[in-house]
């Protein structure tokens, strides 16, 4: 509803500024509207030309409308990339589901929300939680480049890594304060994503890549003033497109509802046309 309040409201502003720019060509030719209408004929006329721009400015608006609400398919290194609306845990391939940098597993609302990416995917898909907490234990044995560091007696991984269970690549996308609250610094972000890339590529053995939209959920992005949902998908097609990554199977994007409808689509879908 809010979508079409937005729609009728642009149309009725072109609307009034078509009506607007007419009157104003015609005093400059020495004519007021009034006197446009004194004649039948000129009056015919002027009323068809009003309607038509009338109409194709609606189409417009109407079209531009559509496009900014649905997604699309571009090429990027080569590998098709998907971006649309839709429920993560329903599309087919290893799902990217975010946690903090400490990988916790305690869904409690306080530590991790029910209603979260990983509260949803320990809530749901796991079936033995000591399974997973011993995954993740392992984890910081294992021989890559983006290797762990003991803090006392909590094990930090560096933002991006990437730890893969069942179905689900867990990424380590944001800091934990002493509040329980997750966040990231907006210089931060374009790094933990180019390291995620690189994780991913390490560990999806060539399976279909699901993703959310990193950074649009509750996690507080600092160095800024408000995140912009735009600018964060703009940012992860960037880094996926200077990591040279080349998904056998491609990348699907899933966004929210309310993440599709702040998005700018129309703008992405022009600056990431296919590269091919």
């Amino acid at each position: 509803m809010k979508s079409w309040k937005i729609i009728i409201k642009k149309s009725l502003y072109y609307s009034f500024a078509i009506v607007t720019g007419i009157s104003t060509i015609a005093s400059i030719l020495g004519y007021s509207l009034k006197d446009l209408f004194k004649n039948h004929e000129i009056m015919k006329s002027s009323l068809t030309l009003i309607i038509a721009f009338l109409i194709v400015s609606s189409i417009i608006i109407l079209i531009q409308f559509v496009l900014n609400h649905k997604g699309f398919t571009t090429i990027i290194n080569g590998k098709e990339i998907t971006i649309r609306n839709a429920n993560i845990f329903t599309v087919p391939g290893l799902k990217v589901i975010p946690f903090n940098e400490r990988f916790d597993t305690k869904v409690d609302d306080i530590v991790i929300s029910h209603d979260s990416l990983n509260g949803i995917m320990i809530d749901n898909y796991v079936t033995n939680i000591d399974d997973l907490n011993n995954k993740i234990k392992l984890a910081f044995d294992e021989k890559v480049e983006l290797a762990p560091i003991k803090k006392k007696n909590t094990i930090i991984y560096p933002l991006g890594r990437i730890i893969k269970y069942n179905d689900f690549l867990m990424l380590a996308m944001s800091h934990f304060d002493k509040q329980n609250q997750a966040y990231i610094h907006i210089n931060e972000y374009e790094s933990m994503l180019t390291n995620m890339w690189y994780e991913i590529r390490r560990v999806y053995a060539g399976k279909k890549i699901v993703i959310p939209l990193i950074g649009s959920g509750i996690t507080t992005m600092t160095g800024i003033k408000e995140k912009n949902n735009t600018m964060l998908l703009k940012c992860m097609l960037c880094t996926l497109k200077r990591s040279r990554f080349q998904p056998k199977n491609g990348i699907t994007i899933v966004l929210t509802d309310e993440a599709m409808n702040s998005i700018e689509m129309v703008k992405i879908k022009e600056e990431f046309k296919s590269d091919i």
